[in-house]
């Protein structure tokens, strides 16, 4: 990886073991993403500083551009996931970026309310570890959370992460507490 760039991308669409799919951003709908996110703004802007409103059309056309961009430009992999065999349903997403170091990729990942508690961030957040590690270049994974997110800070160890650091962060939305847990996975 050189320069916040990947010399291989990663698979556009991952199966999950229950059968819901991580599918790159721009093969789902924008209205599927609107309407998930809309429908759920409480739950989803407590974390998520992206999501403290309901999204505009214009706002998710611009950011599918962007992401659509920085995919094929091997920067950043943005998924959303959906039911086995629906695109027109987003139960949450994911994401794989650079974290400014070399052979290292953060991931993020979120689930719609309704979908909470049936183990889907897990399931997400194993995927696109393995994904990501198996990517040409890349030695570890990291997760960062706030630590105020308990069910968020519980998904990294059980999927083979340790804990690195808690760090002062400043706080992006209002749930936040202002420190940040570094977790990283070495792929070993």
């Amino acid at each position: 990886m050189t320069k916040g760039s990947l010399s291989g991308l990663p698979r556009e669409n991952i199966e999950l073991p229950d059968g819901s799919v991580l599918r790159r951003r721009s093969l789902v709908s924008d209205d599927a993403f609107i309407d998930a996110v809309a429908a759920d703004v409480g739950h989803l802007g407590e974390w998520l500083r992206w999501a403290r409103h309901p999204p505009t059309r214009e706002e998710t056309e611009r950011f599918r551009a962007e992401q659509d961009a920085d995919w094929d430009a091997g920067r950043s992999f943005v998924y959303v996931l959906t039911p086995p065999d629906r695109h027109d349903r987003v139960l949450g997403g994911g994401a794989m970026f650079p974290n400014g170091e070399v052979g290292v990729l953060e991931i993020g990942y979120w689930v719609c309310s309704p979908a909470t508690g049936r183990g889907l961030a897990t399931r997400a957040a194993a995927a696109l570890t393995e994904e990501g590690l198996g990517l040409p270049g890349v030695k570890a994974m990291e997760i960062h959370c706030d630590r105020a997110n308990a069910r968020s800070a519980a998904i990294p160890p059980r999927i083979g992460y340790r804990l690195l650091r808690i760090e002062a962060d400043e706080p992006q939305t209002v749930a936040e507490a202002g420190r940040s847990m570094v977790w990283r996975h070495d792929g070993a």
